[in-house]
């Protein structure tokens, strides 16, 4: 077509005439009509106007084959070079010309990262071919490209070979190390002691492995340190758990560094060593306190407890279970992220005294809580009753089910919780008593039930309502013997049966006190004891909340229900308990049979007496040791801290912003010592759970506060 020009090797003549006619003020006019060429005339402004036609071809070697025509090497690091090959062939016939390849020019914006072992100037004879190898060698990291350009005789155009390849820095892999220094802190003589550090290969998925070679003892002591350790090679990603022994054969302080070699991009480690080794009774005990970081605030936390899987779970008076994923970052540093919460006891229906369901109750009380299981199938056993409360000076009767009290199993199927309500029917006070805190031994469920008076009679205080046949005790009950099913506790004949086993109907209703059932009295005779703790000796221990002055008397001598105002102060017990063990606050419907409910007694067996009797804690009960304070969490220190200066004792959690610790002898029947650990902090400290050696951040106490809606813990100094 006119005025398009295709400018190639051979076309010498052509391009000169054009620069020559250009040089004359020679201006191209595009071709309007046919391609002929004319001439036209001046038009007085002395230009001339020359139009041209012609036909552009290209002439191709059809013989000459390149495979392939596009060279990818790929990934490449710099400083590191990859290569690749490309073919030329002559695929004519015999009778083919030969091919000439001029000259081979590599050209491009990256032709200085590439090099082509072929320089051309060669000749192909048909069926022959050239193997070309490529080297694509980095220099700086991103997206390459370059080109090979081969003049071929007897084409107008040259071919053309395309390189790609992409650069990036040379992958490296850092040896990491959890900690600079491992403190052993405080160690008792003659007792094992071991730290460890965690040794990581930090590096990409892709990165170089790195051989760790040797640790290095030196110092002063190095003598004093073992370390567990054979040479190893970890992958990216991959950690080694290395464990270091500190002797304790002598008293003294020890130090000593410990140099990690290893092959990885960073130099060799370095590990500091230090403790001290003493005997027990120079062991000093000091806790550190902080709060728990989390953007979950806890309206009324009542209970908590770590579970199998290292989460903590927080349970709040309303009934919903927060399970936190905790974190610490460093000392008295604890990051706790929310990851679910569980509403199944929460939105468990209430009823009111008559048994008739309430739809405006939409939440239930939780004190009691118990996690166990494994860390991919945890179990958590609740206990809960009727939101509401009432009596008090007023006396307020709220017609909440005095049947109410529950025990319910969630389980962890997947990723969702299942409920299973274990036990329906236990007795809940008009005031705030009902059932707490729980613990589960083989497969006997042990649960405290709180009473419904002050000191054993009905009083105004407690809404007149008399103790119940399963309440003011500790109960156990035989989980093998409910399986998965409900089990509904038998009631009295009372009115609007057709709720059973709802609806208490202030005792008119209540469970009974079977022979042989799957529920049983354990230990009779506490107030609210609000938590129950089974040591590692073997041992039941419980806190029993006393009475307050003018809240309610104690049984006369007939052991009658009758209703008794007026009452003592007596300060907050402690109990080493056991099976039959009577804790001194009485309860006239299991003390006398003679005490019926529309002429029934809810007792089947025959009648405890000592029930009748009031005890006084501290004095003729059998209280180890009383607390002025309302005292309800509670739990023992089972961690080896402070050279195991702690391990064994009992830590309780105090209404008077205070947390005691309790040494007791060496079979536990006895109090050696009450200590506070902590005083002035918070509001009202309610529940707290210990972390024992071989649980998450052992050794530290975790306490809840059910008024400032705050999670405090205690970390030991020598953490």
């Amino acid at each position: 077509m006119a005025n398009k020009f295709l400018v190639r090797r051979g076309r010498a003549p052509l391009a000169s005439t054009v620069l020559l006619l250009a040089s004359m003020g020679v201006c191209w006019a595009q071709d309007t009509g046919d391609e002929a060429a004319s001439v036209a005339e001046g038009d007085g402004s002395g230009r001339i106007t020359v139009p041209l036609s012609g036909t552009a071809t290209v002439s191709r070697i059809d013989n000459l084959s390149i495979s392939p025509s596009q060279v990818e090497i790929g990934l490449v690091d710099v400083g590191q070079s990859q290569s690749k090959t490309f073919v030329l062939s002559h695929q004519g016939g015999d009778n083919a010309a030969a091919i000439e390849i001029g000259e081979a020019t590599l050209f491009g914006k990256s032709a200085s990262e590439f090099a082509a072992g072929f320089g051309g100037y060669q000749t192909l004879g048909p069926g022959q071919s050239i193997e070309v190898t490529v080297d694509f060698v980095p220099l700086s990291p991103g997206d390459k490209s370059a080109g090979l350009r081969l003049d071929i005789s007897g084409s107008t155009s040259p071919y053309v070979v395309l390189f790609t390849g992409t650069a990036r820095y040379p992958l490296t892999s850092d040896l990491g190390q959890s900690d600079q220094k491992l403190d052993f802190g405080e160690a008792l003589q003659d007792t094992d002691s071991q730290k460890n550090v965690i040794l990581s290969n930090n590096g990409d998925a892709d990165g170089p492995a790195i051989n760790v070679s040797a640790m290095q003892l030196s110092g002063t002591n190095a003598d004093a340190f073992t370390i567990n350790f054979s040479p190893v090679t970890l992958s990216p990603g991959e950690d080694l758990d290395v464990k270091i022994d500190m002797a304790t054969d002598t008293v003294g302080f020890r130090s000593a560094q410990v140099e990690i070699f290893h092959d990885g991009n960073n130099g060799a480690l370095e590990l500091d060593l230090e403790g001290t080794v003493v005997t027990p009774q120079s062991v000093p005990v000091n806790f550190s306190l902080s709060e728990l970081n989390t953007s979950q605030q806890i309206t009324r936390g009542t209970t908590l407890q770590f579970g199998p899987d290292g989460k903590l779970y927080v349970g709040e008076m309303a009934g919903p279970i927060h399970v936190f994923d905790i974190t610490r970052n460093g000392k008295d540093n604890y990051v706790g992220n929310l990851e679910q919460t569980i509403n199944l006891v929460k939105n468990v229906p209430n009823h009111d005294d008559d048994g008739t369901p309430n739809n405006n109750q939409n939440t239930r009380t939780m004190t009691g809580l118990y996690v166990e299981g494994t860390a991919a199938a945890p179990v958590i056993y609740v206990s809960s009753s009727d939101p509401r409360q009432a009596a008090g000076p007023s006396g307020t009767d709220s017609n909440l089910d005095t049947n109410s009290g529950m025990l319910h199993k969630l389980t962890l199927n997947g990723n969702k919780w299942t409920k299973q309500d274990l036990v329906r029917g236990l007795p809940r006070s008009e005031e705030n008593h009902g059932p707490n805190g729980l613990v589960k031994i083989g497969n006997k469920l042990y649960v405290s039930v709180g009473g419904h008076t002050n000191m054993g009679s009905p009083s105004n205080n407690f809404a007149e309502l008399p103790e119940f046949a399963l309440s003011a005790a500790v109960l156990v009950i035989d989980l093998d013997a409910i399986g998965n099913s409900t089990y509904d506790l038998p009631t009295l004949d009372g009115p609007a049966d057709q709720h059973d086993p709802f609806g208490g109907h202030d005792g008119l209703n209540q469970a009974i006190l079977e022979t042989n059932g799957p529920v049983q009295i354990f230990a009779p005779g506490f107030r609210n004891a609000y938590d129950i703790v089974y040591t590692e000796s073997g041992r039941f221990y419980v806190w029993d909340n006393g009475p307050n002055a003018g809240w309610g008397a104690q049984p006369g001598a007939n052991c009658s229900n009758a209703i008794k105002n007026n009452g003592d102060t007596h300060e907050d017990g402690l109990h080493l308990i056991e099976e039959g063990y009577y804790g001194g606050h009485p309860n006239p419907t299991r003390g006398n049979k003679g005490n019926k409910f529309g002429g029934q007694s809810p007792i089947e067996g025959p009648a405890n007496e000592e029930e009748c009797i009031y005890k006084t804690p501290g004095q003729n009960d059998g209280a180890l040791v009383t607390n002025d304070p309302s005292t309800n969490g509670l739990d023992e220190y089972t961690a080896s801290n402070f050279g195991g200066a702690m391990k064994g004792d009992l830590i309780a959690a105090a209404f008077g912003k205070q947390i005691f610790r309790v040494q007791l002898n060496g079979n536990g029947t006895a109090i050696t010592s009450k200590s506070l650990l902590l005083k002035g902090q918070g509001t009202t400290p309610l529940d707290l759970t210990t972390q024992g050696d071989g649980d998450v951040f052992p050794g530290t106490i975790w306490i809840v506060d059910n008024i400032d809606k705050k999670i405090r813990i205690l970390e030991p100094s020598d953490y």
